[in-house]
């Protein structure tokens, strides 16, 4: 068996993507993640395995779903606000095959490296002249280490330019062997502090910075990409301590890009969507004024910055 034939279980695959990564990008988000983000964008994302998540607004309460589940497992908690017992579900996807509407999706497919890139090649075009190609996201990429290693090498071996977009949360051995095979590497920093990095993510950052160091020494391309969470990074302290860090390591002339990427407040909308319990306050989205000055923190240590990736 080829590499080609490495499977592993994809969440989304995105065309004509700007934001990750040089050029024009085709984005694959694999399913899995290594951290427990509190603000998470994409909890459709975070296990790794396929599962059913309800579209509250497509629901027009047919009782389609209740007919065909064989565990009990969906409840209406009105007309038409389906609830999927987790406690409960076993995972045959009968309801999501039986609702009409699409009220109940399954996230998350099962496909081999051949599959995802003859996805992925249809955006080759695109990458000649934009300096673009495929990047691979998650969820957490590294969750799936042996599928995204195959499917940057396979890309690579198609003359893809390769990017990793990770959180960095794993064992350098198994990143180190990712950079064989990548051009370009996205890693996010959300927290200086240990404790409010395992208190907001669910593990401590020490892995994380020792990882960023590394990276900084060798030879991909590196981006460092900041989600600002209110309450949580923005404060001046951490701002300054996250730019004294990327400075000191991307030193004797290392190029290193920082995204700043701010909080959007449509994340509380689609937990309510998908029937799950947001658990930030829903906050309101950074003033222009206010992301100048935090911009500035880094532009005044002689970093490259862009706003919104």
């Amino acid at each position: 068996m080829g590499r080609g034939d490495t499977a592993g279980y994809v969440n989304d695959i995105q065309f004509f993507s700007l934001s990750d990564g040089p050029g024009i990008r085709t984005t694959v988000f694999l399913k899995g993640c290594l951290l427990n983000c509190r603000w998470c964008h994409n909890p459709e994302g975070n296990r790794r395995f396929p599962e059913v998540l309800p579209y509250r607004n497509n629901c027009t309460g047919c009782g389609a779903c209740l007919e065909v589940c064989p565990s009990g497992a969906i409840e209406m908690e009105g007309p038409c606000l389906p609830r999927i017992r987790r406690d409960r579900c076993i995972d045959c996807f009968r309801c999501a095959q039986a609702c009409p509407e699409q009220a109940l999706v399954v996230w998350g497919k099962l496909m081999t490296v051949d599959q995802v890139l003859e996805e992925v090649e249809k955006d080759k075009p695109f990458y000649k002249h934009s300096g673009g190609g495929m990047t691979v996201s998650g969820g957490e990429p590294l969750a799936q280490p042996e599928f995204t290693h195959d499917l940057l090498a396979e890309a690579k071996a198609r003359g893809m330019n390769t990017a990793l977009d990770t959180c960095g949360f794993a064992p350098w051995d198994i990143l180190e062997k990712m950079l064989r095979v990548t051009d370009y590497v996205l890693l996010d920093l959300k927290h200086m502090d240990p404790q409010a990095h395992r208190a907001f993510c669910g593990a401590p950052n020490d892995l994380i910075l020792e990882n960023a160091r590394r990276l900084a020494e060798g030879a991909c391309g590196l981006r460092f990409r900041i989600p600002l969470i209110p309450g949580f990074n923005d404060v001046e302290e951490n701002l300054a301590a996250t730019a004294d860090f990327i400075r000191e390591v991307c030193r004797n002339g290392r190029e290193c890009e920082v995204d700043i990427l701010p909080y959007h407040p449509y994340a509380g909308a689609k937990y309510r969507i998908f029937g799950l319990e947001y658990p930030l306050p829903q906050g309101e989205g950074y003033p222009e004024e206010r992301l100048r000055d935090i911009v500035r923190v880094f532009t005044s240590r002689r970093l490259t910055v862009t706003v919104g990736g």
